[in-house]
């Protein structure tokens, strides 16, 4: 089932950049290993995903909600680029999975998706956002009490200690001036602390906070190539969750309940 509905917001569209998404981050390593770390957040956690409503608020091309629905949960995803909708179509058919998708943006939501859900999810969309603190009201309104937020955003710390690691010195919480001006830089990275005080004042309690990519993508290549993808993995995933090295992954998971 699809819904087409012209988006009312001024925030980021990918529809010019969907197809290289597809071939240039979902198929590459890091990816890869961004799929594995949610996946793994959601099986240490035992989230129930069984016949669970599940809601995908910007949810692109669905990587992460097609395995969700493979362990039986209902899908309903949003996003304000057709063409990237148009992806999650096609991944859904061709596994025969059922998908309600309406292309609007988040602060749409509520008018598009009225009910509340037993796991939300919005990863790598807020840093996009011209007012990103302002949607997590809208996000907290469409989880169910006792249900689950999985918010992924893109981190502070890790953009700033990258951007020191090539030499920015004079500007680390800039981002990198032609990316921005092709769009391709999200506009505002995101402190976690800040975020998990807003989440708790809207009555959630954090119960997973994972760095993603704070060992990958502070590796160069040539180490990567030489000791294995794998053991990059292994390592990301095993010092994701530990302080002090969560605080610097280039994308934080959060996963709250809602009280």
């Amino acid at each position: 089932m699809s819904i087409h509905k012209p988006p009312s917001t001024a925030d980021r569209n990918f529809d010019d950049l969907a197809e290289r998404f597809r071939r240039t981050i979902y198929a590459t390593p890091k990816g890869q290993l961004r799929l594995a770390a949610l996946q793994q957040d959601f099986s240490d956690l035992n989230i129930p995903l069984n016949d669970a409503q599940v809601l995908d608020i910007g949810g692109g091309q669905g990587q992460f909600s097609l395995l969700l629905a493979q362990q039986q949960a209902h899908i309903s995803l949003c996003d304000i680029s057709e063409e990237m909708l148009a992806l999650a179509r096609d991944q859904f058919a061709a596994q025969q999975l059922p998908l309600i998708s309406k292309q609007c943006g988040l602060q749409d939501c509520a008018a598009e998706f009225p009910q509340q859900y037993d796991v939300v999810l919005n990863h790598a969309v807020l840093e996009w956002l011209e007012q990103p603190l302002e949607a997590l009201q809208q996000l907290a309104d469409r989880v169910k009490p006792g249900g689950w937020l999985s918010l992924m955003f893109y981190n502070l710390h890790g953009h700033q200690w990258r951007q020191l690691m090539n030499g920015r010195t004079h500007a680390p919480t800039s981002s990198n001036q032609r990316l921005r001006e092709s769009g391709n830089a999200p506009q505002h990275p995101l402190d976690p602390d800040v975020i998990q005080q807003q989440l708790e004042t809207l009555g959630f309690s954090l119960q997973r906070w994972r760095g993603i990519r704070c060992v990958h993508d502070h590796m160069h290549q040539k180490i990567r190539e030489r000791i294995g993808q794998d053991k990059v993995n292994l390592a990301d995933l095993e010092f994701g969750l530990q302080e002090p090295y969560r605080r610097l992954g280039r994308y934080v998971h959060f996963l709250a309940q809602k009280q």
